[in-house]
């Protein structure tokens, strides 16, 4: 695991010596705790904006001021995941893009999809406790059977996080040892 560790510490700081870079990984972490704290108020932002005559100032404000929704809507386990889930979600995405760029061996090739898969996970995670896991619930005609969980789909979050690490722990690794190789 410590390997996992160093290679992801190499490749975090070759990636992230690009400003290119850690602006994307800012900008997609940025977007996924917009969209996850959002999320259950879609329907008045589209309101506010599409069907309200107020000035923009105004209806910038409505959508600032729903951010506090992580502190209220949220528990503080689905606060602190939702915020893990963005913060991976951005870093992952960015190495991914980079590890694409590099064209590396097939061997990056195969960790970039593995890695696309942790990122597509942490889609599964986002949610508010009163809601759960929003896309499971929505996808699945057992959506009620997440709220008989011991964390009422919260079990989705923790498992998007731990998705999220693995994935970038092995996009970390695929691009320190292309690094390494130069071939």
């Amino acid at each position: 695991m410590s390997s996992y560790l160093k290679d992801l510490g190499s490749a975090l700081a070759r990636v992230f010596a690009f400003p290119s870079y850690l602006a994307l990984a800012g900008l997609m972490a940025l977007g996924a705790f917009l969209l996850a704290v959002w999320f259950p108020n879609l329907g008045l932002i589209a309101e506010v904006f599409a069907g309200s005559q107020a000035p923009l100032t105004a209806k910038l404000g409505i959508a600032v001021s729903l951010l506090g929704g992580i502190g209220t809507n949220f528990s503080p386990l689905a606060a602190a995941y939702t915020l893990a889930i963005a913060v991976l979600f951005g870093t992952s995405t960015a190495m991914i893009v980079y590890l694409l760029k590099q064209r590396r061996p097939a061997s990056a090739g195969r960790n970039a999809v593995i890695g696309s898969g942790g990122v597509a996970s942490g889609a599964l995670g986002i949610g508010c406790a009163a809601c759960g896991s929003v896309i499971l619930g929505a996808a699945t005609p057992f959506a009620g059977a997440l709220a008989a969980l011991p964390l009422a789909g919260g079990e989705f979050g923790i498992a998007s996080v731990v998705l999220l690490s693995a994935s970038l722990l092995l996009v970390g690794r695929s691009i320190a040892r292309a690094a390494a190789c130069p071939l």
